[in-house]
């Protein structure tokens, strides 16, 4: 079930079209990115609703806004590990931001239950339970995503 898990949250990643994600996301799903450092509204969040709120909210932010999933990780069980690469411009200010962050999802019935936010990728792994897996991990535990590939970034 967890190479399935891994290719479901890899279809999320879809430019310019966060359908997808919004559709996988359980009517009770919680948010918690209460260890992201620069979050300061939103930090927990809980319904499908209020999580969809907010992205639609902090997407709308940005311009030139680019979400690039750089690897995948398979945690065992329920859950996929996604290290992504963010980047835009402040619509408002126009200043440039770039973000490095880890985010695990937690599955149930083929939909996104849990969000966990992290900083750092050693965050979401110690998290995780991973605290071992390096940049080159087993090969079952770790799925790789680069643009060029199956996957894409999410553009807004």
């Amino acid at each position: 079930m967890s190479e399935e898990n891994v290719e479901l949250v890899r279809s999320i990643f879809r430019p310019g079209d966060p359908s997808r994600f919004f559709d996988l996301l359980d009517e009770e799903v919680e948010q918690d990115a209460t260890a992201m450092q620069h979050i300061d509204s939103g930090a927990y969040l809980r319904g499908k609703d209020d999580v969809i709120e907010f992205y639609r909210h902090w997407w709308g932010t940005w311009d030139e806004y680019v979400m690039e999933p750089v690897e995948f990780i398979d945690a065992g069980e329920d859950r996929v590990v996604v290290v992504t690469d963010e980047t835009g411009r402040g619509r408002e200010s126009g200043a440039p931001f770039e973000i490095r962050r880890a985010t695990i999802f937690t599955l149930r019935a083929g939909k996104i239950a849990k969000l966990q936010m992290f900083s750092t990728r050693e965050q979401a792994l110690e998290a995780a339970g991973l605290s071992g897996v390096g940049d080159v991990g087993a090969e079952r535990r770790q799925i790789r995503g680069r643009a060029g590939s199956s996957t894409s970034p999410i553009r807004a």
